[in-house]
């Protein structure tokens, strides 16, 4: 049996040499070679028998350490830092066992220079493991038994803690628009700015606006935060937004004890859902409990926001839509509306301060102290109960929650009020549903509803005339479904209608429709406010009004979409605003990663008028960028936006395009600039000292930190491509990735009399390890250079010669190999 050689492909046009011939043995699994190698045979192949004596067991790696792919159970997990022995045999070093997510043996089979190169008995622990080498493709393959996997152990507090760093968030949006006779302009700016200290959280936000000239500015809190151990719980101290899931979000200046959310199974964000249409572009801005929690510019058409940071689960959200020609108009989404999307975590809650936006008849802010506690109730139910009060209000409320066949949700929710200044006592319930009647077709409804007596804690204590209490809140009813069927396309609609007790009452709908076809996307959205109305007194003068204004606050949008390629469409619309109807066109392509615009025109069909508009977005790397244009005979509009986050550490300023949150750190990567790295929150680019913001890390929970490689130069390679991270909440975490500068050299040898060596030849290092052989015209290509070295070359039938290698400095890190002569002399 003689060894089988890899065949070589030559580009000779340009001299250069695209494959490496190796010695390939049968797989380790597969029958050894044993003593099978006639050693003739060989030398007549110009293939020196010691070559035999290396390969003789089986196909091993050279002794040392090799970056290799490692795969557990059949998951690939990336690259790691693998140590051979001599006889090719793999060390399960602590490293290499925490990148496979396993657990550490006690025995050790061999002792290492230092503990983090000892060799522990792992296959003596858990006999069951198959182990497969294969050099062929660089990879280690390990099937394990299950109790060999290692578990994360979050209440043993296996989890990131401290760090120190500086943040910076900002968010400043611009629009204007200029006509022949007038001008207007608006600019916000939304900042935070706070530092992360020892798991303690400190924060400050901003809010500021200025229209035409008129400037306000706007302090929406700051406090300081940590969580607790011991308690499981989070403390927060300061001008802070309460999150007690019984009674509603008020804006104390205290103090807040409350879960941690360490069983949340989501991230911080919610899966509340935000939509609307805007009809122009437009700012818009989503507040709960009178604090802004979202703002950002949209351009015409529909929007939609997941994923929002809510302060609470009980208080409505407050949307309004600003647009860029003056233009406004707001809506509610109901706190009874969220449902399941903001999860109740069971613990206590408990809030001491004073409030915020209320004063009694001294002019004094009451203070107020609320505490709850939620439970659960088997595996599908939960119940609360809790108390609020002040000097002269008092307040109780208590909810229960369960699932009824694994598909029925029902939450209920009834609070009591007495305020002593009125004299006047009141209930307030709710109730809310939902329930997938399919696998494609989901309902939910929510009722709440008031008695004329009840009060909440910033009614509570004032003197209120009768036109002020008639115009109060009475009742709120939402209503929601959303089917989805592979002929007939989704549907969703979203309903909401509240009243006051004057009469008065206003309605929402939105509600969408689209389908592909065959690539071509049609979406049919109308938004409106229907069935308004006014006090009785006043419906009689609006009934002539209403009639010769058919279809008041009606918009309803009809988009087509072709997709051309990934990265290109064109978008085509009809909509229709009251009685003005408008089409238009607009073109859109991704560029790239970091670059993205689209323009096109609109035609309004009445007056004929038509307009231009473009809108560029950028993401270069480190901030994001917006920037939209529009042009009718009107005038000229535009809208901008900025956005990002500074990081403020140890090693400097590092930017973000993202806005950090409460948990978040750096990740390096060597020295290596533009180096692209998946991160929770998105894709990051590494600056020109090797590092980015990763800008959230999800708090108690396992998430992953990936080095993108083909961002990297070729000459570069990661010894572990991924890391796993379990972080706690407030803590600033640093994640560096060890980079190896491997060195390839295309050397072409000759001996003393010029001639280039035997095609065949084998090439040893330092105690005859076999390297690898020489190709045709004495062509030898070498892996992983690192050091200077003497080389040997042996034919087999021929004196063995050598040469020293002494690598000349590395210049260019894009270029794959490099090329060099030499001389190898007789031995």
């Amino acid at each position: 049996m003689i060894p089988r050689w890899v065949s070589i492909s030559r580009v000779y046009g340009s001299k250069v040499v695209i494959g490496l011939a190796t010695l390939c043995s049968v797989p380790a699994y597969s029958q050894p070679l044993g003593e099978g190698f006639d050693l003739a045979v060989l030398s007549a192949h110009g293939i020196d028998p010691k070559v035999a004596d290396f390969f003789r067991s089986t196909a091993r790696f050279r002794e040392g350490v090799h970056v290799v792919g490692l795969r557990v159970n059949g998951n690939p997990l990336g690259l790691v830092e693998a140590r051979f022995d001599y006889d090719g045999q793999l060390c399960f070093t602590p490293q290499l066992l925490e990148k496979a997510g396993l657990r550490i043996p006690a025995g050790i089979v061999r002792q290492g220079i230092t503990p983090s190169q000892a060799c522990h008995d792992f296959l003596g622990e858990y006999p069951a493991t198959i182990l497969k080498l294969r050099p062929g493709s660089d990879e280690v393959s390990l099937v394990v038994p299950t109790q060999s996997v290692r578990e994360q152990d979050w209440d043993g507090g296996n989890f990131s803690q401290g760090g120190t760093a500086a943040v910076f968030n900002y968010d400043v949006q611009g629009f204007g628009e200029r006509t022949r006779n007038d001008s207007a302009r608006s600019v916000s700016a939304y900042t935070e700015a706070g530092f992360n200290l020892g798991n303690w959280v400190i924060r400050s936000r901003q809010f500021y606006v200025s229209d035409n000239g008129k400037s306000r500015s706007e302090h929406v809190n700051a406090y300081a935060q940590r969580d607790f151990e011991a308690l499981k719980s989070t403390f927060q101290v300061g001008q802070i937004s309460t999150n007690n899931p019984i009674f509603g979000g008020l804006q104390l200046s205290g103090f807040q004890l409350s879960p941690d959310g360490r069983s949340r199974a989501a991230g911080a964000g919610s899966s509340v859902v935000v939509e609307g249409l805007a009809q122009d572009s437009s700012r818009v801005e989503v507040r709960q409990a009178g604090v802004l929690i979202h703002t950002t510019l949209v351009p015409a058409g529909p929007f939609r926001f997941t994923g929002l940071v809510l302060l609470n689960g009980t208080s409505d959200l407050e949307v309004s839509v600003v647009g860029t020609r003056g233009g406004s108009h707001r809506f509610t989404v109901p706190a009874a509306s969220f449902r399941g999307a903001f999860q109740v975590e069971p613990g206590y809650h408990f809030s001491l301060g004073k409030v915020r936006g209320a004063k009694l008849e001294d002019g004094e802010p009451p203070v107020v102290a609320m505490g709850s506690g939620t439970w659960g109730l088997g595996r599908d139910s939960s119940l609360g109960f809790g108390l609020m009060s002040t000097d002269a209000y008092h307040a109780a409320g208590g909810t229960l929650s369960s699932i009824f066949f694994q598909r029925l949700s029902i939450a209920v929710n009834q609070n009591l009020s007495r305020d002593n200044i009125g004299n006047v006592s009141g209930a307030q319930r709710a109730i809310s549903l939902g329930s997938p009647l399919t696998a494609n077709i989901e309902l939910s409804a929510s009722a709440t509803t008031r008695t004329r007596g009840y009060r909440d804690l910033l009614e509570a204590g004032r003197s209120m005339g009768r036109d002020d209490l008639n115009s109060r809140f009475k009742s709120q009813y939402t209503f929601g479904v959303s089917w989805a069927n592979p002929q007939l396309g989704g549907f969703s609609l979203n309903y909401s209608h509240g009243s006051q007790f004057d009469g008065q009452s206003a309605e929402h709908l939105f509600a969408a429709w689209n389908r592909d076809f065959s690539g071509t996307r049609v979406a049919l959205i109308a938004d409106s406010r229907v069935g308004g109305s006014r006090a009785r007194s006043a419906r009689r003068d609006e009934r002539e009004q209403r009639r010769r204004e058919p279809g008041k606050d009606l918009s309803v949008r009809l988009e087509v979409t072709v997709a051309f390629g990934e990265s290109r469409s064109v978008r085509s619309y009809a909509s229709r605003r009251d009685d003005r109807v408008e089409l238009g066109t607009t073109f859109s392509e991704r560029v790239n990663d970091a670059v993205n615009y689209e323009v096109g025109m609109a035609r309004e069909q009445a007056s004929r008028e038509q307009s231009v508009h473009g809108r560029v977005n950028v993401t270069p790397r480190y901030t994001q960028f917006s920037l939209g244009m529009r042009r009718d005979s009107l005038g000229t509009g535009y809208a901008s936006q900025l956005q990002g986050g500074v990081v403020a550490h140890e090693q400097g300023l590092t930017f973000s395009p993202y806005a950090v949150q409460d948990t978040f750190g750096i990740v390096s990567v060597g020295d290596v600039r533009s180096a692209k790295v998946s991160t929770p929150q998105g894709p990051v680019w590494t600056d020109s000292g090797g590092q980015a913001v990763i800008a959230s890390l999800p708090p108690y929970q396992s998430s992953s930190v990936e080095v993108q490689t083909q961002s990297l130069p070729r000459r570069i390679d990661l010894k572990n491509g991924t890391k796993t991270l379990a972080v706690g909440r407030g803590s600033f975490n640093t994640v560096e990735f060890e980079v190896i500068k491997v060195r390839r050299l295309l050397l072409e040898v000759r001996d003393e009399q010029g001639q280039p060596l035997p095609q065949g030849a084998a090439v040893f290092a330092k105690n005859n390890v076999f390297l690898t052989s020489v190709v045709g015209e004495g062509m030898v290509f070498l892996n992983n250079l690192d050091e200077p070295q003497v080389l040997s070359i042996s034919s087999g039938d021929g004196p063995a010669c050598s040469f020293q290698l002494n690598p000349e400095p590395e210049t260019d890190e894009d270029k794959l190999y490099e090329t060099a002569s030499a001389v190898c002399r007789a031995q």
